[in-house]
């Protein structure tokens, strides 16, 4: 007798382990998956609140170009082929059709990024033509940007160029939204080592949604760009988000060495933020920039760029370019 009572005690505690092992084994899961959702929540919040609300409405300014970033993210002063998508009116005075790739990662290793890609094409007497694309966030919520732009050239140092967006905004369990406007841009070059540039984007101050108010945040942006030296650039801007109060200051140099390399950096007020970057041609055409900036509301994030501009081969170490010049 007193067998069986151990035994059966035995096959109870037995059953009561297996009972009890599974309920820890789904309390587990359950809690990996309320790991991942609050994460994606807390994920999701903190992209939401540093972004949408200090921009106040979706469809915020955003630059391309590791250049451009490291310069403090000053942007609208700088010819090159990302002027298809930060100043459209500056490239029209590109000589070369080009294509440029730019990504930035902005919450490090949870898939967040800003990526663009644009594509400038000059044509002798009728101006520039540019398209342009962009990316930014992750599944749960993403913005992206479709821009047509075309630039001319008014005079031998003025440029005016505009840019048609066409911007779609989602929200993971929420929909989407679609809506378009359009961006100006003006660019002087009264002598050789200065630019005066001016952006405006959506001018017409133009509604997300009527029915709640929101609106596409209406920016203008005014730019100075001065070569003090050979070699050594400075650029300055000031941002004017009109849904926002007070301005931003930014402000860069670099310094390029042997047409080679370039080094940079810059700052930038509200948000408070640093950057510093460096750019390499590594052949004829082709330069590959990177920067890191720290900002006080995304801390620190790096940057890539990447253009290719169809030009005609030179002699290795500037020797056309020289020639040239003794004859002027």
């Amino acid at each position: 007798m007193p067998y069986s009572v151990f035994f059966t005690l035995l096959a109870f505690f037995v059953k009561c382990y297996i009972f009890i092992k599974k309920i820890f084994t789904l309390a587990v899961l359950n809690m990996n998956r309320l790991y991942r959702n609050i994460k994606c929540i807390v994920l999701t919040s903190v992209f939401c609140l540093v972004f949408v609300s200090q921009v106040a409405a979706l469809g915020e300014v955003k630059i391309a170009g590791a250049r451009q970033s490291g310069m403090g993210f000053s942007s609208i002063g700088l010819v090159s082929v990302y002027s298809a998508y930060n100043n459209q009116a500056a490239g029209a005075f590109l000589e070369h059709p080009g294509v440029g790739l730019y990504y930035a990662p902005v919450f490090i290793g949870e898939g967040v990024s800003n990526i663009s890609g644009v594509v400038a094409v000059p044509v002798k007497k009728a101006g520039t033509f540019g398209f342009s694309v962009n990316y930014f966030g992750y599944s749960l919520y993403n913005e992206k940007k479709f821009g047509i732009s075309y630039a001319i050239k008014l005079a031998k140092y003025l440029s005016i160029g505009m840019q048609l967006d066409y911007l779609n905004a989602k929200i993971s369990g929420y929909g989407s939204k679609n809506y378009a406007t359009f961006e100006l841009g003006f660019f002087s070059k009264p002598i050789d080592e200065l630019a005066i540039a001016l952006h405006v984007y959506n001018p017409l101050k133009l509604y997300v949604d009527k029915n709640t108010g929101e609106k596409i945040p209406s920016v203008l942006r005014l730019g100075i760009t001065y070569e003090a030296r050979k070699k050594f650039f400075i650029s300055t801007q000031i941002d004017k988000d009109f849904t926002q109060k007070g301005v931003v200051f930014r402000a860069g140099v670099e310094y390029t060495l042997k047409d080679l390399i370039s080094f940079r950096a810059g700052v930038a007020s509200s948000p408070v933020t640093g950057s510093f970057g460096i750019g390499v041609s590594i052949r004829q055409g082709v330069t590959i920039d990177a920067a890191f900036s720290y900002m006080s509301t995304l801390g620190f994030q790096p940057h890539f760029g990447f253009i290719y501009e169809l030009k005609k081969k030179t002699k290795v170490g500037g020797t056309t370019s020289k020639k040239k010049s003794k004859k002027k």
